[in-house]
């Protein structure tokens, strides 16, 4: 519908799909192919061409055949198992194109179903002969969302929960990702909170506001109770006698700096790796250490094991931290299972455009001296080679907050993850660093610690570092470009959670932020030291959406419009896509017409009622024109 036949596409690829079916298409559904086919004999005028009898007679008669019926295996029973979300992933953009066409349907029917009474022959879609198929299972009752259970009784026998090691941030090994501790971005250009409308089947409409109404499989389920056994909802005030503020390091999130913060300016007691060094990572009881003029406790909460340790030691309950950094939160969920235990966890995180967060990686991969052969392979390679190769990536936010660290993610995953960051985790933006740091420390508290004037001599002084920003070029200008397109291909659960957490910081800032004045360090976000960056060049007056043009004269001269020999539905070649003329298939179960809401910054909230109201890059715009 695009005419994009290859490389990656994009949320405008969508747009201009949507437009297309809206305007230029009548749409009809095999799930309701008898009815599909009456609404095309009513709006082509169809229904008054030839004997009414014998049509219907010669229609039964056609619908009945099997001549290119191919009966198969289908997925209805394992929807949203593996394979289904293999495809899933592959077909995201035509998924949503699909729910957007159903609405589309939907009102087809309305304005031109009226009189329409269907005789259906076997189901409505093409048929079968008998015998009929059996009918499908009847689902189980929904699980109602858990509530927060108590800490169960823990058996010492069994095994802790160890992290998957290839997707361990601060450990380099030949098996893990090719990312490392990085804690620094380029700015993101997002502003506000958009709420995301479903995706999938069994999402309500007030999903975006409450992911926690949709009941997800008994697996995804269970990890989500196994975190609330570990931390308390961010809605509940912060009690420094119940709780432990446990912060979700993201690579490349400024966490580096906001570990500086609150240990030196703040004065916080901090549990991360920095107290288990110089010999401490052995220690049999705890203890706090000073390094460099701040305090820590004698445990590492970065890794898996390391975690398991503080267990060990009660951390937790031991209250000598006043923070943990961890990227961790499934395991560090077990900090606060010891029997006994009354503390419970407090999370919170600062979050990163995933694109630019993804750009920014790269470069410090590329440029940093690790001493480790195996990151040798980043010194000559491209972005563009990058963003192709196994080693960009992939999701890394919701994986993380779903603990699933290989295989496809599909909707659930997505919903879990943004379930976890709803309840779970106060959020916080690297675009607005100054205030998301007021904003913490007016949540925890940590606001009426130490003393003020000294507070904001030590911030300062910090912020103005560059001790772990690697400056490097950035996807500004090429937003929306091939390699744009390529990253984003690979991390859109994490965009679509991204955006979702930006209404997330939009309420915090509302219920916490009122009484804040933020004296702004550079920009707000992590800055450089002057001279300062030159702002960003003034984007052009969009280009209004086009009238519907008048058909062009015709160059006789002109070689036709020839489709991609790739993309030839009808004739088979060893180039061909693997399908060839096929009318037959497993039912869908979906059913009515969702509303999709933007995925995009100049998505008005109005898209999906009218696609053509969103200016498309020129481009695109040209080919609805050809169109």
């Amino acid at each position: 519908l695009t005419n994009e036949m290859k490389g990656p596409l994009n949320e405008d690829h969508l747009i201009l799909a949507m437009r297309v079916l809206q305007n230029k298409c009548f749409v009809g559904l095999l799930e309701e192919f008898d009815l599909s086919l009456q609404l095309f004999e009513s709006y082509f005028g169809w229904s008054k061409v030839g004997d009414a009898a014998k049509r219907k007679e010669c229609t039964q008669k056609i619908e009945s055949r099997k001549d290119n019926a191919n009966n198969h295996p289908t997925l209805d029973e394992d929807e949203g198992g593996e394979i289904w979300g293999l495809l899933e992933q592959k077909n995201l953009y035509d998924m949503r194109l699909y729910e957007f066409a159903l609405g589309l349907y939907e009102k087809e029917k309305e304005k031109y179903g009226g009189d329409i009474v269907v005789e259906v022959v076997g189901d409505g879609s093409l048929p079968s002969p008998p015998p009929p198929s059996p009918p499908p299972p009847v689902p189980p009752p929904p699980t109602p969302p858990p509530q927060e259970p108590s800490p169960p009784e823990i058996d010492p026998n069994e095994p802790p929960v160890v992290q998957h090691p290839k997707y361990d941030p601060y450990n380099w090994n030949e098996n893990a990702p090719k990312y490392n501790n990085i804690n620094n971005y380029p700015e993101a250009s997002e502003e506000g909170g958009w709420e995301l409308h479903p995706q999938k089947n069994n999402m309500p409409s007030t999903l975006m506001d409450d992911p926690s109404k949709v009941t997800l499989p008994p697996e995804l389920e269970a990890r989500y109770t196994q975190l609330s056994i570990g931390f308390t909802d961010i809605e509940k005030p912060f009690d420094k006698s119940k709780n432990l503020a446990i912060f979700w390091h993201i690579p490349k999130c400024g966490g580096g700096i906001l570990e500086q913060l609150l240990s030196n300016c703040i004065g916080l007691v901090e549990a991360n790796k920095v107290g288990s060094r110089e010999g401490h990572q052995n220690d049999e009881t705890l203890t706090v250490v000073t390094h460099d003029g701040s305090q820590y406790v004698n445990v590492d909460t970065t890794t898996p094991n390391g975690i398991e340790h503080a267990k060990e030691l009660h951390l937790a309950s031991s209250g000598l931290a006043d923070v943990a950094l961890t990227s961790y939160l499934y395991d560090a969920a077990s900090l606060f299972t010891n029997n006994g235990n009354t503390v419970r966890g407090k999370c919170f995180t600062m979050l990163r455009h995933p694109i630019k967060r993804a750009v920014s990686i790269f470069y410090y991969l590329k440029e940093t001296e690790f001493g480790d052969a195996n990151l040798s392979i980043f010194k000559d390679m491209s972005l563009e080679e990058y963003a192709r190769s196994q080693w960009c990536e992939e999701n890394w936010m919701v994986r993380f907050l779903t603990n699933e660290m290989k295989g496809p993610l599909n909707e659930d995953h997505l919903i879990l993850a943004m379930r976890v960051l709803q309840n779970k985790c106060f959020v916080g933006l690297l675009e607005e660093f100054d205030l998301s740091l007021q904003l913490f420390e007016s949540y925890f508290g940590w606001s009426k610690v130490g003393d003020a004037a000294k507070r904001k001599e030590c911030t300062q002084k910090i912020e103005s570092r560059k001790d772990n920003a690697n400056n490097h070029p950035t996807l500004d200008e090429d937003e929306g470009g091939e390699i744009w397109g390529l990253l984003e291909q690979k991390n859109l659960y994490d965009m679509r959670l991204y955006e979702f957490a930006l209404g997330l910081y939009e309420k915090e800032k509302e219920k916490y932020g009122g009484d804040i004045v933020v004296e702004v360090v550079g920009d707000g976000s992590l800055p450089s030291p002057p001279p300062p960056s030159p702002p960003p060049p003034v984007p052009p007056p969009p280009t209004p959406p086009p009238q519907e043009p008048s058909p062009p004269e015709i160059d006789p001269n002109e070689p036709p419009v020839v489709q991609h020999p790739k993309y030839d539905p009808y004739n088979w070649n060893e180039n061909a896509p693997k399908y060839n003329n096929i009318n037959n298939y497993p039912e869908a179960s979906e059913e009515g017409g969702w509303e999709l809401h933007p995925q995009k910054n100049n998505m008005p909230s109005t898209l999906m009622d009218d696609p053509s109201k969103v200016t498309l890059p020129p481009e695109l715009e040209a080919r609805y024109t050809q169109l």
